[in-house]
């Protein structure tokens, strides 16, 4: 990896970056290859995904956003006029709840303080969303109940029993090929996910189910029909051997009594709805949905930890209401420490604010576009000067 300081020497403004772009046709900031040829000449809209509001911003964060602002400019630089780009937070589901009760705050308040930190983050990097998303708004609620009564009404939502294995911390019930042995702190032995490493324990309960099984060949034909639905090629290749190996139906709800902060489940307040269903509608929400679709199918751009949810689960809940899957889920991969991916549980995070201080906007976001590839982990060392 190139020095930080000797990077951060070039200012990585506006006119600058054009500039660049003029100069250097395949721009060396490499990540602009896979999204330029997508567009075909429909209108654009651009996402990152709505951040958790369990815990403050790291740079992981920011990595994800500065690359689909930097599309977004890219865009209007080529003359695209009506380019939508939205960003925002994800303040429902169970670790909220907890991370607030920890914290002796109601949810709400809770989420304004974390969400406003975020959108701080944003706005002092110079990124220029054109949407900042909540999921405790108004009409995000009424969006979700709209979604979720389409998908009902169609018969893919039906109340079932299940039981399998939970990680609060990734907010999914996990199959036992993805669970293995682990301890504890305190050297107990635990059960723990094999991706991510977070505790899962039993959980048995009756909720309402979608019918993921039967989108199986649906999302096989999207995935060979479109080669560029999900990049890069990795990606793409990673999905649908996900695919093949068979699809459950999917619980989309939670026990009220477990889980109270978010929206309830239409008709039955007994329940409340599955966060990531509820984050997900967040893309509709900011084109009009349900009295409009301005914008739709945009292109998602994701972390890969959270690459399953939007290249199988969001498609499909998609095909099910009748709407069009994503123009393109474009993945990237993790900023790590020590080889280690960042996490707020783990605690090794870099401080975007800290680092924006030393380089300024500019210059964190040269550093973060230039030496960041989608396809492999950015790797820093906590000796680094950085």
């Amino acid at each position: 990896m190139l020095k930080v300081k000797t990077l951060l020497l070039t200012s990585f403004n506006t006119l600058a970056q054009k500039r660049f772009l003029q100069l250097n046709p395949a721009a060396k900031i490499r990540n602009i290859s896979y999204t330029s040829s997508l567009l075909n000449g429909k209108p654009v809209y651009i996402s990152t995904p709505i951040f958790y509001v369990n815990a403050v911003p790291h740079i992981g964060h920011l990595y994800s956003v500065v690359l689909a602002d930097f599309f977004h400019r890219y865009m209007k630089m080529t003359g695209t006029t009506d380019a939508m780009f939205s960003t925002g937070t994800d303040e429902h589901g169970l670790k909220v709840q907890q991370a607030a009760a920890s914290a002796g705050k109601d949810p709400k308040l809770f989420c304004d303080e974390v969400s406003q930190e975020f959108k701080r983050l944003f706005d002092c990097s110079d990124v220029a969303y054109t949407d900042y998303i909540r999921t405790t708004e108004e009409r995000h609620r009424k969006a979700v109940k709209c979604f979720w009564e389409e998908l009902f009404s169609r018969g893919f939502i039906y109340k079932g029993h299940y039981e399998g294995w939970y990680s609060t911390s990734d907010e999914t019930f996990l199959p036992e090929g993805q669970i293995t042995d682990g301890t504890d702190k305190n050297g107990q032995k635990i059960k723990v996910s094999v991706d991510s490493g977070n505790t899962v324990e039993w959980t048995t309960e009756t909720n309402y189910m979608f019918k993921l099984s039967e989108f199986g060949d649906h999302l096989m034909k999207w995935l060979e029909t479109n080669p560029k639905s999900v990049q890069p090629t990795k990606f793409h290749s990673m999905v649908k051997t996900w695919v093949r190996a068979g699809l459950k139906d999917l619980s989309v709800s939670r026990q009220k009594s477990r889980l109270e902060w978010g929206i309830p489940v239409p008709g039955d307040d007994s329940q409340t709805i599955y966060v990531w269903l509820d984050a997900l509608v967040n893309y509709l929400t900011v084109c009009g949905y349900p009295d409009s679709l301005c914008g739709w199918p945009g292109i998602n751009i994701v972390g890969k930890d959270i690459l399953k949810f939007h290249a199988i689960y969001w498609p499909a809940f998609l095909m099910a209401a009748g709407l069009e899957p994503p123009q393109a889920v474009v993945c990237h991969s993790h900023w790590t420490m020590d080889n280690f991916k960042m996490s707020k549980s783990r605690g090794n995070v870099v401080d975007p604010f800290d680092q924006l201080k030393k380089y300024s906007s500019d210059g964190l976001r040269y550093f973060l576009l230039r030496e960041g590839v989608l396809h492999s982990d950015g790797v820093l060392k906590i000796s680094q000067q950085f």
